[in-house]
């Protein structure tokens, strides 16, 4: 009787499924994924308005659209660093008297005024080698391009306000804002 050879499979080692633990880790993050868009659509949002919003030596003198106006948060904490000549320090006072939320139409008068203030502390830092410069950052709500095409318009029709940088950013709807002064 001729003897049987058996072969026997080498053992590589244990094999590990991991089905379980990845589709486990799927639904958890799906669930995770859903809180987190209701959250963000359900909860509104409160913009604390610091008016100091920076990036290097620019500061941004802010503007709010809203369907029925604007509201402006003007640069106040970097500008008293500049507290050197007699108008800064006018310019730096009518702003600490205008930090509440009041909500401004935009006028001919009111824009041009704010755009001129921030062309005059632009050229002011730069004849006196100061790193100081503003730009404007309007904050758009939805159904407020209006208002945001109104101040334009308004500074399309002064040109000499047109070298001062500008940046838009997109606000949701449920966004509210804060006033600084409130703790």
């Amino acid at each position: 009787m001729a003897k049987k050879k058996y072969k026997y499979k080498r053992n590589t080692g244990m094999e590990i499924s991991l089905f379980p633990f990845l589709s486990i880790f799927l639904c958890v993050m799906g669930v995770l994924s859903f809180l987190n868009l209701l959250n963000s659509a359900m909860m509104p949002r409160n913009l604390v308005m610091t008016g100091e919003v920076t990036q290097g030596y620019k500061v941004a003198y802010q503007i709010f659209c809203q369907p029925e106006g604007f509201i402006a948060v003007p640069a106040i904490k970097r500008l008293a660093t500049l507290n050197k000549n007699e108008k800064i320090k006018d310019i730096l006072e009518k702003r600490r008297q205008q930090q509440s939320l009041s909500l401004l139409i935009p006028t001919e008068k009111n824009i041009t005024k704010i755009f001129q203030e921030i062309q005059w502390l632009n050229d002011y830092a730069r004849q006196n080698d100061i790193l100081y410069e503003e730009f404007v950052l309007f904050g758009i709500y939805p159904d407020s391009s209006e208002v945001y095409h109104t101040i334009r318009h308004i500074l399309d029709k002064h040109p000499e306000l047109l070298g001062i940088s500008i940046g838009l950013e997109a606000l949701d709807s449920n966004w509210k804002l804060t006033d600084r002064l409130e703790k």
